[in-house]
């Protein structure tokens, strides 16, 4: 927590169709210009508000998320880049400012004035290139239009390109997803994201799964699924830098190395999460989260108020934690010095007996010099090796 530097992550709550498996702070059914018009106001009232708890910081990255950020204005996004960039006059070269994309004619044809708003790198959602998976999913697109937006995006000039895939979705093949990859292969993005479905509670996939009607992948063959993704990327050299994440070398997404090192981030709009660095009273810095209501958070933002509703001081234990498991989903693993750095002794300082229990169930690797990584074992056992690190901390609310 004491880099000095920020990155900034930015939520935009609207979609045309929300997903039955998605539970993020998102509003469906489309949005108005007028909305659009308040929602942009409303973070440049928030970045006002916030941008002192990270002042001096270098912006390091700049993240566009959702719900569906293109579906904002190429002139709305232009603004909240140059507000940004302003409110963080030094910036890492050649900065990263990746948008969330979803395939559809709109967005499409939004792309060249995306790239001329500033924006360098797209994360399109595609998830599948089999219009039966798409439907299962509840997806608002068919797979030949995740190919033409692909194909756009090359069109527009975009040279860093991280593309979506889902995987053990209800119903799915090892053969369909063989065929994603086929396709995704061909296409050579520099950047993939996979997600194993995850039914959240509160979802309609958690209802259909409670009554019985969900098709869901067993633990094999979603570990068969891993396999092929592992091979199928690494034929075209997008290598494993994270549990599910994908790159060519040097094309590896700065800003989600930040929530993997625990850097400082900031989460501008609804529902999001801000990670302020360490200071007075919070030496390991402390973990914020917005409402998770629009109309809530337009009249906050109004009224001068903090977006946040909760805060949370992070104990030295759960800093500790949080730092060797999620250091343990990268390749690189968790490097023993650094650790303690922080925290003053090595990992085993506190983890000494589940170090020595994971390693002897050739779950985790440890060098002569104390650095930890996942085995290739591990890496499929994931949960088991986490659980191992992981401290439950009650949030604190605000007054």
């Amino acid at each position: 927590m004491s880099e000095p530097s920020v990155g900034v992550y930015v939520h935009i709550p609207f979609c045309d169709r929300v997903c039955p498996y998605c539970d993020f702070a998102v509003v469906g059914g489309g949005v108005s210009a007028d909305m659009q018009g308040r929602y942009v106001e409303a973070l440049c009232q928030e970045l006002a508000q916030r941008r002192d708890a990270f002042a001096g910081r270098r912006l390091d990255s700049l993240y566009f998320g959702g719900g569906t950020p293109s579906l904002l204005a190429t002139g709305q996004i232009a603004q909240l880049v140059r507000s940004l960039r302003e409110a963080f006059p030094e910036a890492t070269a050649d900065l990263e400012v990746t948008l969330e994309v979803n395939p559809s004619t709109l967005e499409r044809d939004r792309l060249p004035g995306f790239r001329e708003a500033g924006v360098n790198r797209l994360s399109i959602g595609i998830q599948s290139f089999d219009d039966q998976v798409l439907k299962r999913l509840g997806r608002a697109h068919l797979a030949d239009e995740g190919r033409k937006t692909l194909a756009a995006a090359r069109r527009a000039g975009f040279d860093n390109l991280s593309l979506d895939l889902l995987f053990a979705a209800p119903g799915q093949s090892l053969a369909q997803l063989e065929a994603d990859l086929q396709e995704t292969v061909a296409f050579a993005p520099e950047h993939v994201s996979t997600y194993e479905l995850v039914v959240e509670a509160g979802t309609p996939f958690a209802l259909a799964d409670r009554r019985g009607q969900l098709e869901r992948a067993d633990s094999d063959a979603a570990a068969d699924m891993v396999e092929a993704i592992d091979a199928a990327l690494g034929s075209i050299g997008l290598a494993a830098y994270e549990l599910t994440n994908y790159a060519l070398s040097g094309r590896e997404s700065a800003h989600n190395q930040r929530y993997w090192k625990r850097e400082p981030v900031l989460g501008l709009g609804v529902g999001a999460w801000s990670s302020d660095p360490a200071g007075e009273g919070a030496p390991h810095g402390a973990r914020l989260a917005n409402t998770r209501s629009l109309p809530d958070y337009l009249d906050r933002t109004q009224r001068g108020d903090p977006a946040s509703v909760s805060r949370e001081v992070l104990a030295a234990s759960t800093a500790r934690a949080e730092t060797v498991f999620l250091a343990l989903r990268t390749q690189v693993g968790l490097d023993a010095a650094r650790f303690a750095r922080g925290f003053g002794g090595p990992p085993r300082t506190w983890y000494g007996g589940e170090i020595d229990e994971l390693v002897r169930n050739g779950l985790l690797l440890e060098s002569p010099e104390g650095d930890l990584r996942v085995s290739a074992r591990g890496r499929m056992l994931m949960d088991l090796v986490c659980e191992r690190f992981v401290e439950v901390v009650d949030e604190v609310p605000f007054d």
